[in-house]
């Protein structure tokens, strides 16, 4: 049996400003349209900031954002680095 590490938690609430939850909003709603993708995995990541999860690392790592890189939309990757990097910098556990 394979142990994982689990994932950082932070405080949603006391961190993440109504702004942020917009802009997270609105790149799920643009992922989802985007077509010749598999983007099902990424949107995850982001609806489990809602839950105060730290997918920052995996968000950056994820093998999306080559494809939609490739695939010319580069202000989707910009969007993604720029969330993830926002919750990289959050403090863990409280806030």
């Amino acid at each position: 049996m394979e142990t994982t590490t689990p994932t950082p938690r932070f405080n949603r609430h006391a961190c993440m400003s109504s702004e942020t939850r917009n802009r997270i909003l609105d790149l799920i709603g643009d992922l989802e349209i985007t077509e010749n993708c598999n983007q099902r995995r990424m949107v995850n990541y982001l609806y489990g900031l809602f839950d105060g999860y730290d997918y920052s690392d995996e968000m950056i790592s994820d093998s999306l954002i080559i494809e939609l890189f490739n695939g010319g939309n580069t202000h989707l990757v910009t969007e993604i680095f720029a969330i993830a990097l926002e919750i990289d910098s959050y403090p863990t556990a409280n806030c």
